[in-house]
């Protein structure tokens, strides 16, 4: 089933509502498109907000990079959003949880 996602362009991030640490995901496009309208008149109509899948969203815009675990030193392939978090195997807070 695809579900759709609103991405930011400019800082390539998914749109979160408010109160909540997950992104939004809408399970029709034509919902996604309204919420994202909203969102573009919201912040005065210049377009920064736009409407794809979330396999397009995966696929170019958080690619699979790779990152080598700091106690193993083997290499792990996590997506680019993760990296530099805590569940990112390279940092101490990943270890340290």
């Amino acid at each position: 089933m695809t579900t759709y996602v609103i991405m930011n362009v400019g800082t390539e991030m998914l749109y979160r509502k408010p109160g909540n640490y997950c992104e939004a995901h809408y399970e029709s496009e034509r919902g996604a498109k309204g919420v994202c309208t909203r969102l573009n008149n919201e912040y005065g109509n210049v377009k920064q907000w736009v409407v794809m899948t979330s396999e397009d969203y995966e696929n170019e815009h958080n690619p699979l990079v790779i990152v080598f675990n700091r106690l193993t030193g083997k290499a792990v392939q996590i997506r680019r959003s993760k990296k530099g978090g805590c569940t990112d195997p390279s940092t101490e807070q990943y270890h340290s949880m």
